[in-house]
């Protein structure tokens, strides 16, 4: 049992206690109220869209950096220019639609857009679909460039969302225009930009589906949907690309319907010196950095066009016109190609050592079901290319 002193001074202490609840912010019971009020202070922080602002651009523009703006369920004919950071939450991605006015306005890198992020702003945007097509071929323009534009050191977190139709009206072959998400800018000195993708739709785009440019940016791009028109829209597509010194991860993704049409020999298809392979993902060979591992890739003119990489792993490949795999040396050509199959469809491997000599080491690649060989090195290369398989 505890002792307490008779003598001991308690209306003190009770003073004293009291003294240091005012000091520290009021009384005992005001700081209690005050924290009941808190979530009420974070909800005057959120702008809603169209309640509290007719559009999605003008409660941006009114909205303090990092603020929360809310776009209610509904479609909303704009074009956005993200130069802050901000967070855009709509209400589905089959509720909340951002579509392409019919008249487009070109952005700061000169060709236009739905949606713009540059000026280093760091976004975020999820439950929502961008959506076009442009209204306008492009002989006419002003043409559907891009879908989502990131640049000049901005950052674009898109996730639970979907960009569809981006394309001009009709389909037409336009090199460039109709990409539905493009990161960073090719051009030497240019600012690098990044991106984090995941957990969403991007189908029929007339060009490419996630094109990331240029030395410095990134993209982080898993469990994603990227779908290409196939052969009915009369264009050729890719479907994943990190070129121009560009690097990322690429995983747990369905890619498909990246293909080279008939119409366009001139253009696209088997011969690698005077055509265009289209393929489901094309990366590697910009220095460390990129890993792509547990993709599938259905039904793509090839399935994967790769540089050297990281880590390739577990990819499946089904059903690739031409060949699942094709790889290229660009830095040393080494490759290690572990797990994952090429079934169905054309050929397994397709080698091209057209800079320098490549060793392709395969574990535990399974090849079954080909219309074509197994393995096929580019006849007409100055390099050799060698391969080894490990069980």
């Amino acid at each position: 049992m505890m002792h307490v002193r008779s003598d001991f001074n308690w209306i003190a202490l009770a003073a004293l206690v009291s003294a240091l609840a005012v000091f520290c912010g009021g009384t005992l019971a005001g700081t209690s109220a005050r924290d009941r009020h808190k979530p009420a202070e974070r909800h005057r922080h959120v702008l809603v869209v169209p309640t509290q602002y007719p559009t999605i651009q003008s409660a941006v523009d009114a909205a303090e950096p990092g603020r929360i703006v809310k776009v209610l369920a509904g479609t909303y004919v704009e074009q956005l220019v993200l130069k802050k950071d901000v967070i855009l939450v709509g209400a589905g991605v089959d509720a909340t639609i951002v579509r392409a006015p019919v008249a487009l306005a070109n952005g700061q890198l000169g060709a236009a857009s739905i949606v713009e992020v540059l000026d280093g702003a760091k976004v975020s945007m999820s439950r929502l679909t961008v959506q076009g097509p442009g209204a306008n071929s492009c002989a006419r323009g002003p043409s559907l460039t891009w879908g989502i534009r990131v640049h000049s050191r901005a950052h674009l977190d898109l996730g639970f969302a979907a960009v569809r139709e981006i394309h001009d009206t009709p389909f037409e072959f336009c090199p460039r225009s109709g990409t539905a998400i493009a990161v960073g800018q090719p051009e030497p000195g240019s600012l690098p930009a990044s991106l984090n993708v995941h957990h969403s739709e991007i189908t029929n785009y007339q060009s490419t589906g996630i094109l990331v440019l240029g030395p410095g940016s990134w993209a982080y791009i898993t469990r994603n949907t990227v779908a290409g028109p196939g052969r009915g829209a009369g264009v050729p597509t890719d479907g994943v690309e990190l070129v121009a010194g560009a690097v990322g991860t690429i995983a747990h993704n369905t890619i498909s319907g990246n293909v080279c049409p008939p119409n366009l020999p001139q253009n696209c298809g088997p011969d690698f010196f005077t055509q265009f392979q289209h393929a489901g993902i094309t990366a590697g060979g910009n220095g460390p950095g990129t890993v792509i591992v547990d993709n599938v890739l259905v039904g793509n003119q090839v399935g994967m066009f790769l540089g050297e990489a990281d880590e390739i792993r577990g990819n499946v490949m089904l059903d690739s016109e031409f060949f699942g795999l094709a790889l290229i040396g660009l830095e040393d050509g080494a490759f290690t190609i572990q797990g994952g199959a090429v079934k169905g469809g054309g050929g397994g491997l397709w080698l091209t050592p057209v800079a320098l000599d490549m060793q392709v080491l395969l574990k535990r690649l399974k090849l079954s079901d080909l219309g074509g060989p197994a393995v096929q090195i580019l006849e007409g290369a100055e390099f050799k290319a060698t391969v080894v398989k490990k069980p």
